[in-house]
């Protein structure tokens, strides 16, 4: 079985450090007096010393990498942290470093929903940081936060959150969404450029499911949560539940991190267990801002979102906390393109019109890069589990039917991602994907015997309409016969599958979202 590698700083007499080491390795994976560990729990369970180093220039401090076996985990992400530094986190002069995780095991956290990538297709920019503010202060009416909201956009903004104190009844953050929405809308409409917005999600254990749902329905791309108040793995559970972009606010984390001696490294924190728990966006305190954080551990922050960790997507890197508009030539020096700068209160200030303010942090930005133009195909917010349409399709007034194939429209592969098994699928763009100005798509699908389609959900609306055979419709935990020209109405977040049992094809129209999330697996 392969074992879990973590890594410890501890401050302790060098004569001491041997029993110090195996100390741990007791209390955090048996808890018991040594007296009463038979061989076979050693061998078993008990956590392994496997190197003890001296760190150079400074006398009496250790590395101590201890292994544990995987088993004790039962693939749980609290048992991760509970076994990695849940009782010696309440020793003194105990630091945990790092944990290397093999990669049978990261295959069991699923990570950032989007990404890196997935962002920067939503968005449709590439090749620079992206440029994000905070609706603030507290205190303000929601017109005024839709107005700001409308003029960030305006100036070429690429994201635009809530502040963490903006917290109250669900109606009034119903109010709030809704109207800064309805300004980014009406700001896209104006420069062609999508700005993503994402509210910050705070309420009773209760009344967070009322949250997400609603969400869910307003296709909004993404929230603000803030995952050391929620809790790392109820963070990562609603990542899983809801396929949004999830960004991470650091509050409360300086308990955590910021004492030299004790806590978890910065890098741990902001980057490996974050991005474990499904975060997108990680924002963290930026070196030379309000709090004291050191440009090494930033820049480390920024590595362990980004570098490779399985087959886990990359996360953005959100240095923020006091930037000034004259640190973003040495920020876009510091993070390169794969970041994305926060900058709430310097913003504010700099210039009485946000407009004008975002467009010239903007500038600054650019300046830097070379920022690759956003294609119109790229700038939507589709599923990537889409195969693309090849290059010589076009716009058509009239598209001849001859037994259920369509002049001018080829067969596609269902889909061209392997992770969401399907069988004996086709798939027809019909209306949507073809520069045609409309707001949705039309898509067919034809199923063959014994074929299905993936199991999935998604937060935007299927309506399908049988058009040929007979099949079978699951949705959620209840099952449907199928016929022609029965109407299926698939809610945000229902899970859903098709079936075809017969000989004939079975096939069916699909009308959906120009914009939309991409499904997950069920």
């Amino acid at each position: 079985m392969s074992h879990i590698i973590v890594t410890y700083r501890v401050i302790s007499d060098k004569h001491d450090v041997s029993r110090l080491a195996r100390k741990i390795a007791i209390e955090q994976s048996v808890e018991t007096p040594q007296s009463i560990i038979t061989a076979s729990i050693e061998a078993r369970f008990v956590g392994r010393v496997e190197q003890i180093s001296a760190l150079h220039n400074r006398p009496g401090v250790f590395t101590v990498t201890l292994s544990y076996p995987q088993e004790i985990l039962s693939r749980q992400y609290n048992q991760l942290i509970n076994l990695c530094f849940g009782n010696v986190s309440m020793y003194q002069n105990i630091r945990l470093i790092d944990i290397t995780i093999p990669d049978d095991l990261l295959e069991h956290f699923p990570g950032p929903g989007f990404g890196v990538e997935g962002i920067r297709r939503m968005l449709g920019v590439y090749g620079r940081p992206l440029l994000a503010t905070a609706l603030k202060p507290r205190g303000y009416t929601h017109q005024q936060f839709a107005h700001m909201a409308y003029q960030f956009a305006l100036g070429g903004g690429d994201i635009i959150k809530d502040d963490q104190n903006l917290v109250g009844s669900f109606a009034d953050f119903q109010d709030r969404v809704t109207l800064c929405l309805r300004a980014l809308k009406k700001a896209q409409d104006k420069t062609g450029r999508s700005c993503l917005y994402f509210p910050f999600i705070s309420a009773p254990f209760e009344e967070l499911e009322k949250y997400f749902q609603w969400v869910a329905t307003q296709q909004i791309p993404g929230v603000l949560l803030a995952p050391l108040i929620m809790g790392l793995d109820t963070a990562r559970g609603w990542a899983a539940k809801y396929n949004l972009i999830y960004m991470a606010h650091p509050s409360f984390s300086g308990s955590y991190c910021v004492p030299p001696n004790n806590g978890m490294s910065y890098e741990l924190l902001y980057g490996t267990l974050f991005r474990l728990a499904g975060v997108d966006i990680a924002v963290y305190p930026n070196a030379g801002g309000r709090f004291q954080f050191a440009e090494k551990d930033c820049q480390s922050i920024a590595a362990k979102l980004l570098n490779p960790l399985g087959k886990i997507k990359a996360a953005l890197p959100c240095p923020a906390g006091g930037m000034q508009y004259e640190d973003l030539n040495k920020m876009c020096r510091q993070y390169g393109k794969d970041a994305v700068f926060l900058l709430g209160g310097s913003l504010l200030e700099y210039a009485h019109d946000p407009a004008i303010a975002t467009r010239a942090f903007r500038d600054k930005i650019t300046a830097s890069f070379n920022e690759k133009p956003a294609t119109p195909a790229l700038n939507q917010f589709v599923s990537s589990c889409e195969a693309p349409l090849a290059e010589n399709t076009q716009l058509l007034e009239h598209l001849l039917f001859d037994n259920f194939q369509w002049q001018g429209r080829d067969s596609l592969q269902y889909k061209d991602c392997l992770n969401i098994p399907f069988q004996g699928m086709r798939r027809v763009e019909l209306v949507g994907r073809h520069d045609e100005p409309a707001k949705f798509d039309l898509r067919y699908f034809e199923i063959e015997q014994n074929g299905y389609s993936s199991k999935e959900k998604h937060r935007h609306v299927h309506v399908i309409i049988i058009a040929r055979g007979q099949g079978v419709a699951l949705i959620e935990d209840r099952q449907y016969r199928a016929r022609k020209n029965d109407i299926f109405y698939i809610k945000p977040n229902a899970v859903h599958q098709l079936k075809n049992t017969l000989p004939e094809p079975f096939g069916f129209y699909c009308i959906v979202d120009r914009l939309r999330d991409k499904p997950v697996g069920a």
